[in-house]
């Protein structure tokens, strides 16, 4: 993940040169100048979609030393082994060379489709289910357990809130799908490993992210997740907002 805000964010560093352009010059180039950079960190091809928006006027804001109101999507990027997200990046303004001013009002989001969520259901359920679904804004998780002497499907549902930068991971139902057994009865059975299905806990993922990024919202979709963090304005001109954070 961390991996993955690096890339978004690089997006605008090198935007640097086009601060001579008249307005249209800077609608025209900006965005042309954002595709190359993607292609580059993302090694994707030319003809894969980079969307780029920009609102106001791009001179006033270039008169001001920066690029202000700009948004980017890169949809089906590659981000890890394996997973593909939707990468999106805006801010109100960053300045056009970011090693030495602040960004305004600067976000990331990654999308990730239902099929590529393995990696953060295991981390939500310490290791306990890799798979699962979305549904109504609420992550289905299950996995096929030995229990009474019986191979037992267990479907648990979870309610994922962003608080404090932290996940807040919310059980919201548990049940042995074919079986009518209570959740005492099930946490019986297995021996304590469902615990993580069975309470409520906050989760911290600093450690996943840069320091400078904060989780700020989980939207459960039909079909995905939408994680969005908060950059600090420095971002870009302090090493150590880009260093891995800490948890504790």
């Amino acid at each position: 993940m961390r991996r993955a805000l690096k890339i978004v964010i690089a997006l605008v560093v090198t935007v640097g040169v086009l601060a001579g352009l008249g307005e249209w010059g800077l609608r025209l180039a900006i965005p042309g100048v954002v595709k190359t950079i993607a292609q580059e960190q993302l090694g994707i091809p030319s003809s894969h979609p980079v969307e780029v928006d920009m609102g106001g006027s791009a001179l006033l804001h270039a008169i001001g030393g920066g690029v202000g109101d700009i948004s980017v999507e890169i949809p089906d990027a590659p981000v890890a082994d394996g997973v593909r997200a939707t990468l999106i990046f805006s801010a109100d303004r960053s300045p056009f060379d970011p090693s030495k001013g602040d960004m305004t009002g600067a976000t990331a989001a990654i999308y990730v489709p239902t099929a590529d969520l393995g990696p953060m259901i295991s981390l939500l359920t310490n290791g306990v289910v890799d798979s699962g679904k979305t549904s109504s804004g609420e992550l289905v998780v299950g996995r096929q357990l030995e229990a009474l002497g019986f191979a037992v499907p267990i479907e648990a549902t979870l309610g994922l809130t962003a608080v404090d930068g932290e996940v807040l991971v919310e059980p919201r139902g548990l049940s042995a799908v074919g079986f009518d057994l209570s959740v005492d009865q099930l946490a019986s059975a297995t021996g304590g490993l469902l615990d993580p299905l069975l309470s409520a806990r906050q989760l911290c993922v600093r450690e996943w992210l840069p320091a400078g990024a904060t989780l700020s919202d989980i939207r459960i979709t039909k079909n995905g997740a939408r994680v969005e963090f908060a950059l600090a304005p420095d971002f870009l001109s302090n090493p150590q907002q880009q260093e891995p954070g800490t948890c504790g």
